[in-house]
């Protein structure tokens, strides 16, 4: 009896949260820029670039180098891969931004 009554007083909580938040706005990201509202320097430089992988299947990545770089010198490199389950535009190129 007492599961019983516990599922009935769990389910009405349930379908009263879901009432008094149907009601409320929506607050989401700022899409006034659509999906592309993510940090951006203007003194680094984005490209794209793709490579064969040993598997022959294509891999493709961003390329972040600061504007004022001199390209007649060598500068060491940073790889930042995204975490699994994320997208490169929305986690590794943050970081690779910064840190170019």
């Amino acid at each position: 009896m007492y599961m019983k009554n516990l599922n009935k007083i769990t389910k009405a909580i349930i379908m009263l949260g879901l009432l008094s938040t149907a009601s409320l706005p929506a607050f989401a990201q700022d899409m006034s820029n659509g999906a592309d509202n993510f940090y951006q320097s203007d003194s680094v430089a984005m490209q794209r670039v793709t490579f064969k992988n040993q598997y022959n299947m294509e891999v493709v990545g961003n390329l972040f180098i600061p504007k004022n770089l001199d390209k007649k010198m060598t500068h060491p490199a940073i790889v930042v891969g995204h975490p699994m389950g994320a997208v490169k535009e929305q986690s590794a190129n943050l970081y690779a931004t910064k840190m170019a």
